[in-house]
């Protein structure tokens, strides 16, 4: 399946998604949806990937964008449908999948019902790990984006917001005021939704919506060295990292104790596990 409204590209580990609508400010269309949908289907299912990064394609006069939210024009004549359009096997020719691994079975055991936008639901339940790398404008949809991500790397030079009730008189459709206090705190949440004010990489990164920030020409490639990183890890154990992490969530303390020595045993029950573990230090490999 051809892209047009993104590109994808694998490198070692991990892949780079790039939202590429550059005129309309990497507005999410319906074709986007589909093609994004398409493309973590991809990820999902590559047993080579191990993380996966969102960035955006400059603007045709060159400044950067990360995404502008959902496109309006196009919205205004929304209805609720546009589900996706082709299955896996219809991958780009240069990207092979591999079979899942047995871990992603007991990842899947603790994803609840889709409760946002279907998109934006399969960022933030993968079980590889989302990167969001952040220039210029990323607003609305484009921080919903972001904020369904593992994780967030910011240049100095960004500027996010929520502009929803500022612009529109609502709030977004994929549960960005729930992400937005689960990343910021509810106060913070609170003002950056309610005011739509915008905050620069330097400030998220305060704040917390960010976990690093750089200089605009060091932030895309600070992104993929993390990555990168974790590109070269066992895929079963980032798995269960980011599973027993996130179940912290919504167990109580007792709860996710229990849930990480299940993890613990799940992982030592893997077919690759002897691979990995004390054996390996012993062997100094």
């Amino acid at each position: 399946m051809p892209y047009e409204t993104i590109k994808y590209e694998k490198e070692a580990g991990f892949a780079v998604i790039t939202l590429n609508r550059p005129k309309s400010l990497n507005a999410l269309s319906i074709k986007m949806w589909q093609e994004l949908n398409h493309a973590l289907d991809i990820v999902d299912n590559d047993d080579d990937i191990r993380a996966f990064l969102f960035t955006g394609s400059p603007r045709p006069d060159g400044r950067p964008c990360f995404c502008a939210g959902a496109d309006l024009k196009e919205m205004s004549g929304f209805t609720s449908e546009g589900v996706l359009e082709g299955s896996i096997e219809d991958a780009p020719a240069n990207v092979t999948l591999n079979k899942p691994s047995g871990v992603k079975n007991f990842w899947a055991l603790r994803q609840p019902k889709p409760a946002m936008v279907p998109t934006f639901e399969k960022i933030t339940w993968s079980p590889k790990i989302s990167i969001a790398a952040i220039d210029g404008v990323c607003t609305a949809g484009g921080t919903e984006m972001a904020l369904a991500c593992d994780l967030v790397v910011a240049s100095e030079t960004a500027q996010i917001s929520d502009m929803h009730v500022k612009n529109l008189g609502w709030i977004g459709g994929a549960a960005g005021t729930a992400n937005m206090a689960w990343r910021v705190g509810v106060s913070k949440a609170i003002e950056l939704c309610c005011t739509g004010d915008i905050i620069d990489g330097k400030e998220a990164h305060r704040i917390g919506f960010a976990n690093q920030v750089w200089s605009p020409a060091q932030y895309l490639d600070k992104a993929k060295e993390m990555a990168r990183k974790i590109g070269g890890m066992r895929l079963a154990a980032v798995i269960m990292t980011k599973a027993t992490i996130c179940s912290v969530q919504d167990m109580d303390r007792k709860s996710t104790l229990r849930y990480c020595d299940d993890g613990f045993a799940t992982l030592l029950a893997e077919q690759d596990t002897a691979d990995f573990g004390p054996q390996r230090w012993v062997d100094q490999r």
